[in-house]
């Protein structure tokens, strides 16, 4: 028998989880939280083998959550049922640690799939695109490299012999090209690109 934490904000899930676990070869045992806080309480009462987690949840980012979970415990392994199926999604849960990825419009077969392969040992990912190629110029990538090893605006100004305002302005435009939000993102993005 093997535990699970389902983390996902839609009650039907879980329903549509169970009726599908009863074609499963092992037995599963389904938990069900819709929310970060009460997936917190459930995960230190008890100890699961899988946790599914959805990365569209009310009170937090799931995402952001993976990283915490991932960092509390490297051992329980965490697969990402979500309906976000962007390149940019998929390869931020692989660069923080996610086990597999499912992506909702899938049947709860191929979910069910998905588990018992990342139960067995396995990863469950959708074709991964090959090393991705960022929209940028030299100049951008330099900046970039920069940016995710922590330096400022200021610092990487004086490394590439560039104003301050030269340097914002790239960072705005590297922030356009790539359509992420913060350079923490951007260095999850780099970190897959490398």
């Amino acid at each position: 028998m093997a535990s699970l934490l389902l983390i996902d904000d839609h009650p039907l899930v879980a329903v549509a989880l169970e009726a599908a676990c009863v074609n499963s070869p092992i037995t599963l045992n389904i938990h069900a939280s819709g929310d970060e806080t009460e997936a917190r309480r459930l995960i230190q009462q008890q100890q699961f083998d899988l946790i599914v987690l959805d990365i569209g949840l009310p009170d937090c980012d799931g995402l952001e959550l993976l990283r915490r979970l991932r960092a509390r415990d490297q051992q329980c392994p965490i697969l990402i049922y979500s309906a976000q199926q962007s390149r940019h999604t998929l390869l931020s849960a692989v660069s923080l640690g996610a086990a597999g990825y499912v992506v909702k419009s899938q049947s709860m077969a191929q979910l069910l799939s998905a588990i018992l392969a990342v139960l067995g040992g396995k990863q469950a990912f959708p074709p991964l695109p090959a090393r991705i190629e960022l929209p940028l110029t030299d100049k951008e990538q330099q900046i970039v490299a920069l940016l995710v090893r922590g330096l400022s605006n200021l610092q990487i100004g004086e490394q590439l012999h560039i104003s301050n305002k030269t340097v914002s302005t790239h960072k705005k435009n590297i922030l356009e090209k790539t359509g992420v939000q913060s350079v923490v993102e951007l260095a999850e993005l780099w970190k897959a690109q490398q």
